[in-house]
């Protein structure tokens, strides 16, 4: 038995045949056996003699054959050694290879799930080119934190950018960055990792930033009108715990489908249940703050509308999202510029 350096293109077709042959006494049973590993580590290449199996012996008979399962149990453990084994600097190869195949293991092999954990790695809001464990993550933790983070996205840039994550860079936390599809089945099949639970700075509420009651109600009234104008495509519209620089973003609930997996669903043609998300906006914000004022002045102006569009374009566009309206926000954008200038 033998692990690749170099992932073949059909990976993850259905049709790709796994690496296994199996053998009887030196006789030839067949060969893509399914039956002697995971799906998830169909890559593996290797040769089994199984000398007290039945010749005769079928797929289905297989997948009931007590010697089989147990051949199956020793292999996974050989090649979980054999990639603990492995030196750093090789391992990181492998896995940027196979990374996604071990990934998908994590939904599907639940006594295997905690071991495959400490085999991933991910880039991270510190990490720079490097990758890091989840052994290793905890080990960075503060000393007031309590919780893993993480967000998921299209790319690197988007993601280590995102307003989602300001609050948290604050306080200096360490934020897991996850770029690979597979990521949003595995923080679903993983929700906690040695006693720590893995937290999406997408969803809920960031429990260690509380909201301050006082700025809370000074702006209830022109949350509310905010809420009225964008109902169409918020939940909600609330002062935000995650921001500091950017003027607004946009939340999930805590078992919420992200932005990243609607977008994913939607381009594998599959139907997406409706979903509304929070809209935070950042009170201390000097756009917040003239808006406000406008709001109390004139509640029937008709900016407001313009402006309380443009909050809302302008959370799509920072977590990556197309807009419904571009040349809606290209003409408000220009015509903000001319008044500036």
């Amino acid at each position: 038995m033998y692990l690749p350096s170099t992932a073949p293109m059909d990976l993850f077709r259905p049709e790709r045949k796994h690496g296994m042959q199996l053998y009887c006494k030196r006789v030839f049973i067949m060969d893509d056996c399914k039956e002697l590993l995971p799906e998830y580590l169909g890559f593996v290449q290797g040769v089994v003699d199984a000398p007290d199996l039945n010749l005769n012996v079928s797929r289905e008979i297989l997948q009931e054959d007590r010697l089989v399962r147990n051949i199956k149990k020793n292999l996974v453990k050989q090649v979980f050694s054999a990639l603990e084994g492995m030196e750093k600097e090789k391992y990181e190869a492998f896995f940027n290879e196979f990374g996604q195949a071990l990934k998908a293991g994590i939904p599907t092999d639940f006594e295997n799930k905690e071991r495959l954990a400490s085999l991933l790695r991910y880039k991270t809001t510190k990490s720079g080119d490097k990758v890091v464990t989840l052994d290793e993550y905890i080990e960075n933790m503060k000393e007031d934190q309590k919780e893993i983070y993480f967000l998921t996205g299209e790319n690197l840039t988007s993601l280590i950018n995102s307003p989602l994550l300001e609050s948290l860079k604050a306080k200096d936390y360490e934020v897991l960055l996850m770029v690979d599809p597979i990521d949003e089945w595995v923080t679903q099949s993983l929700p906690e990792y040695k006693e720590k639970k893995l937290k999406s700075a997408e969803k809920g509420d960031l429990d260690f930033e509380k909201v301050d009651d006082e700025k809370k109600n000074e702006y209830s009234a022109l949350l509310s009108f905010l809420k009225g104008k964008l109902e169409a495509k918020v939940k909600d519209v609330v002062v935000s715990s995650r921001l500091k620089d950017s003027v607004s973003c946009l939340s999930g609930d805590d078992y919420g489908m992200s932005a990243y997996m609607e977008k994913i669903m939607k381009a594998s043609g599959q139907k997406t249940p409706d979903q509304k998300r929070v809209m935070e906006v950042n009170v201390n914000h000097p756009v917040m703050g003239k808006m406000k004022e406008l709001f109390e002045t004139d509640t029937t102006s008709p900016v407001l509308k313009d402006y309380s569009d443009l909050l809302f374009d302008i959370a799509v566009i920072s977590e990556g999202g197309k807009l419904d309206n571009p040349s809606r926000f290209s003409k408000q954008l220009g015509d903000l510029m001319a008044q500036t200038l």
